[in-house]
């Protein structure tokens, strides 16, 4: 089991249960830490999780916040505050976030179509200026895809719209590299009869093909 815990105000992770362990033995956390894996309400203290406490101590040892001298006064160092779970984005809200944004890059298709003549007075179309184009149209929709996903925001126009970003599998912003694999992953998903898509469906992170290649995660934002 991966187990992920606080530490200094910071969240760590994935560990096993050995390293976990290992890191209270050695003095690096304590029991009063708290820890968290999938299928797990909320984040508990280590204590409350028998398996995880070594041989040597005894769990169940009541915990209090601990008090810091500040004048003649006590005051108390608050836990570290965590944020909830990740909560993956179903098939619905990234169907209609692909919808926009495929939208959105047509319209750039159409746009590029004027710019290079193709539907021009004379009304006659250039064989060699439709594969310029396609060319063209899939730079721009990679460009699209893979600035906007590795940027700050961490989504496309539609998925901002619809609450959602994509993440490495640690929750953090991913590369322009890994955006761009992910990127060029969907083509290999559409060609497999569009499964790759459908895996989102029966995935226990909602992933689809392109997900599990570039190593993302697609999360519903957090306020």
């Amino acid at each position: 089991m991966k187990w992920h815990y606080s530490h200094q105000d910071e969240q760590h992770g994935p560990v096993t249960d050995e390293e976990i362990k290992g890191l209270i033995a050695g003095g690096n956390i304590t029991p009063d830490n708290l820890v968290w894996c999938e299928g797990m309400a909320g984040w508990e203290p280590i204590s409350n999780v028998p398996e995880l406490m070594p041989v040597n101590m005894t769990p169940g040892v009541e915990l209090h916040a601990a008090p810091t001298a500040v004048g003649n006064m006590s005051a108390y160092v608050d836990e570290p505050e965590l944020s909830a779970p990740a909560v993956y984005s179903g098939f619905w809200r990234r169907f209609m976030a692909h919808f926009i944004d495929s939208f959105l890059v047509a319209l750039v298709f159409i746009v590029l179509g004027f710019l290079i003549g193709i539907t021009g007075n004379s009304g006659e179309a250039n064989p060699e200026d439709f594969t310029y184009l396609d060319g063209i149209s899939i730079i721009a929709g990679w460009l699209y895809y893979a600035l906007m996903e590795s940027s700050s925001k961490q989504a496309t126009i539609g998925k901002q719209l619809m609450d959602i970003k994509v993440t490495d599998i640690d929750g953090n912003r991913i590369s322009f590299a890994r955006a761009s694999g992910r990127y060029f992953g969907k083509f290999l998903s559409a060609l497999i009869l569009a499964i790759g898509y459908l895996m989102i469906l029966f995935t226990q992170k909602k992933q689809t093909l392109h997900d599990m290649m570039a190593g993302c995660l697609v999360v519903k934002k957090t306020q």
